[in-house]
């Protein structure tokens, strides 16, 4: 990676670290100190207060980064890269694990399903948060009226976060947060082993830990929001490089620690049982079809949530294929899209159709793109 494109990420990643506190809950105050306060104030006026302008920036900084990325992979391609800028990679990613978790609130429903364990001895798989409504964490969460759609070994996961935090809300998101980055380095370390099983290419493997590592809707869903798609994914990743060294019963510990945290990833579950020997390629396209037909039938989900396609990203980065690496990146790309609406109202109220038109049209139009640049080679 150059210096150049590094400066550039640089800039960007903090240019939407301080966008992203503008999205602090109102009722949230993360510091006393009169510095960070009005810091925090001041980009609140944006946000909450100036929304075409905030809508602007952010869809303004969405594709800046997103060109970046593609610049990116372009260089890494010219250059023939063969050693991943591993430096360059924790900067960017520490700075987007600092943000705050501007485009999700999954983050305190995550740590409160362990304050409940902790202060209230309760379920939070059987009891719903507003069971305690003088707790003051209650006033900047959401879906307070619902249980844990999560498995127990992610509950068991947040309670540690929260007795280091000494039960503070702030300590306790920065070290949950700090944790995505052992996720998101791990799964790159994965990506690249893996990807060695099927290209001894150097080149190859540094260019798919990069789409991974550098993929805009990672870096904020992954580092910047907190999604627990990130333990989730790094599991099945491990699952697979187990399950391909031969070693099963590692490969089924892991896989169980992965469905126990969302049960989306029982998807894998028949291959372990049902195949003694493991066809990498062939398993990566059955994991990315799968992946992306299962949030359809995911019974918590009423629609087809942006970081769900961060399911895909290292399954598409791993199997190198241009055409579905193209097909995958600008779905990407239409899943920040997705948040428009709700940057530019607070509210998710934008109709079904238009949901699907942001995040579809990308893929959809890069698949025509393909489709007809195909048909014109053969003429």
């Amino acid at each position: 990676m150059s210096i150049i494109l590094t400066i550039c990420y640089f800039v960007l990643a903090l240019g939407l670290f301080i966008y992203s506190y503008g999205f602090v809950d109102l009722n949230l105050t993360l510091s006393s100190n009169p510095k960070i306060f009005a810091f925090i104030t001041w980009v609140q006026k944006l946000v909450y207060f100036n929304r075409p302008l905030s809508t602007q920036i952010y869809l303004g900084f969405i594709v800046l980064i997103f060109s970046l990325f593609v610049l990116t992979l372009i260089y890494s391609q010219k250059q023939k890269l063969t050693k991943f800028p591993w430096k360059a990679i924790a900067l960017i990613g520490l700075i987007f694990a600092l943000f705050y978790p501007f485009l999700s609130s999954d983050l305190f429903k995550y740590l409160f399903s362990a304050k409940m364990v902790i202060v209230y001895h309760a379920n939070p798989h059987l009891v719903t948060p507003n069971t305690f409504p003088d707790d003051t964490w209650i006033r900047f969460m959401r879906w307070v009226h619902t249980t844990s759609p999560y498995g127990p070994v992610f509950t068991l996961m947040t309670i540690p976060y929260y007795l280091l935090g000494f039960g503070k809300f702030v300590p306790t998101m920065y070290l949950y947060k700090l944790d995505a980055l052992v996720w998101y380095f791990f799964s790159i370390w994965l990506i690249g082993k893996l990807a060695n099983k099927l290209s001894k290419d150097k080149t190859r493997i540094i260019l798919a830990q990069l789409f991974f590592a550098l993929n805009p809707l990672i870096l904020i869903e992954w580092l910047g929001n907190a999604h627990n798609d990130a333990p989730m994914i790094a599991l099945l990743l491990l699952s697979v490089y187990f399950w391909q060294k031969g070693r099963r019963g590692w490969s089924f510990l892991s896989l169980l620690l992965s469905i126990g945290i969302k049960y989306v990833t029982l998807i894998f579950l028949p291959l372990i049982f049902l195949r003694k020997k493991l066809n990498l390629s062939l398993t990566i396209r059955y994991l990315l079809l799968v992946l992306f037909l299962a949030p359809i039938f995911y019974h918590y989900s009423f629609q087809y949530q942006p970081w769900y396609v961060t399911w895909l990203i290292p399954f598409a980065a791993i199997l190198g294929n241009t055409n579905i690496l193209l097909l995958v990146g600008s779905y990407s790309l239409g899943s920040l899209l997705r948040y428009l609406p709700f940057v530019s109202t607070s509210l998710w109220g934008a109709t079904p159709l238009q949901f699907a038109l942001y995040s579809f049209a990308p893929p959809l139009i890069t698949g025509l793109i393909l489709f007809v640049s195909r048909k014109l080679r053969k003429l």
